[in-house]
């Protein structure tokens, strides 16, 4: 998947760059730039995360500064989720023979589980210009490191005792730790100002543990250590905002 996707993104970057040099007749210099990215993405689960999750998807908000030298620091957050559930068993100790949950008035009860995740992170970044016409674009490669929480949500039809407020905690894995993330990509500021954007691959490994002192359904705590990846398409609409005015010069027509 990465790989179709990295071929994909060369592909795109080379035909855009190409195109941009013939519509753009002056030159864009550097700028010192202020940058928030919506940021959406499209993620596949790596290393232990993928026996517990399936494909997820995220949306937050990076705020960046851009150097003269296009140097970029960054922070950022982001909300993730997914239906796909991949540990089994977690349920089972509060089954009846036949597979059933009962709830509080005696009658069957449907639970469902699905994903919840959280990535907190900071970024440093260099833009490397892909021509001498705007070389407030080009290609994008960062490094960071943060935070990543992930957790099994459940939810039910009905009252489920075993599952009421507090007792969910026995069941959900909450896990979380430090994390590392990688990012390369196109990164395009418009000199008119218009459409602004970034696209590219990101890889996040986060250094986890589960956090809860017991898990209901073992009935004891789970204390290994973890490697969580994550890996996929990001995708952002970007404002940017100019510290320092743009010269005639540097209009495009």
């Amino acid at each position: 998947m990465v790989k179709n996707l990295l071929i994909m993104l060369i592909t795109c970057i080379s035909t855009f760059n190409s195109s941009a040099q013939n519509i753009f007749k002056r030159k864009f210099e550097p700028k010192q730039v202020l940058l928030f990215d919506l940021t959406v993405k499209r993620q596949a689960p790596g290393g232990d995360l993928k026996y517990r999750f399936g494909a997820n998807s995220s949306f937050g908000l990076d705020v960046s500064f851009k150097t003269p030298s296009n140097w970029i620091f960054g922070c950022g957050g982001h909300f993730m989720f997914g239906k796909n559930v991949e540990e089994t068993g977690i349920l089972d100790s509060i089954k009846g023979s036949a597979g059933e949950i009962i709830d509080q008035n005696g009658q069957f009860a449907v639970v469902g589980m699905d994903e919840r995740a959280l990535y907190f992170g900071l970024t440093i970044g260099k833009l490397i210009p892909l021509n001498k016409i705007n070389k407030n674009s080009g290609l994008l490669i960062s490094v960071g490191g943060g935070y990543l929480q992930h957790r099994i949500r459940l939810f039910s039809s009905n009252t489920v005792p075993q599952l009421a407020d507090d007792y969910k905690k026995g069941y959900d894995r909450l896990t979380f730790g430090p994390a590392a993330s990688q990012f390369i990509g196109y990164r395009f500021l418009d000199p008119k100002k218009r459409v602004n954007f970034t696209v590219g691959l990101e890889v996040i490994e986060g250094f986890t543990q589960n956090r809860r002192s017991l898990n209901f359904d073992t009935g004891v705590a789970d204390k290994s250590k973890r490697l969580d990846i994550l890996s996929g398409l990001k995708v952002s609409l970007t404002i940017p905002v100019y510290l320092k005015k743009s010269t005639d010069e540097e209009f495009f027509e």
